[in-house]
């Protein structure tokens, strides 16, 4: 179930978060590269966006976070969309992403970007089912390969 985050959820999102990137092969660094996981009112709720957890029970087996990114023109970035490798090609991922496009539609946004790399295949794939397309790269992430866009005008 896809629950908004509040603040008790803290420890949680943090175990599932490290668990996330060591089996991508890296190292969670809530303090530098992954601190915006410390500051998710700030970073997600106070910019018009939201940030989500999927539980299946009191564990967190997904994330999917929004953030605007551009009020002006009214673009939001879709950050740390992760579903645990044992709960993928289940239709979750496709569920996060739906509910998070609507979202955004009703707060008013009209295009969504989110940035990825090559390795992301799965992610890579859900992206795409909702006609998500490449664009130039738009942030300063050093990680991220492939840039996406999505219109969202109804």
């Amino acid at each position: 179930m896809l629950q908004r985050y509040i603040r008790s959820d803290q420890d949680k999102l943090e175990y599932f978060m490290e668990t996330m990137y060591v089996s991508r092969g890296y190292v969670f660094d809530p303090e530098g590269s992954h601190s915006d996981i410390r500051s998710i009112e700030l970073l997600y709720f106070e910019t018009g966006g939201g940030f989500w957890l999927l539980k299946e029970e009191q564990s967190v087996i997904g994330t999917i976070g929004l953030k605007g990114i551009d009020s002006e023109n009214r673009i939001g970035e879709i950050k740390r969309f992760f579903v645990l490798p044992e709960y993928q090609d289940k239709g979750y991922g496709k569920n996060m992403m739906s509910q998070i496009i609507e979202f955004a539609r009703q707060a008013g946004l009209i295009k969504l970007r989110l940035d990825t790399e090559k390795q992301s295949y799965k992610a890579m794939s859900v992206f795409r089912s909702f006609g998500f397309y490449e664009i130039p790269k738009y942030n300063d992430n050093d990680i991220a390969e492939i840039f996406l866009e999505l219109s969202i005008v109804t």
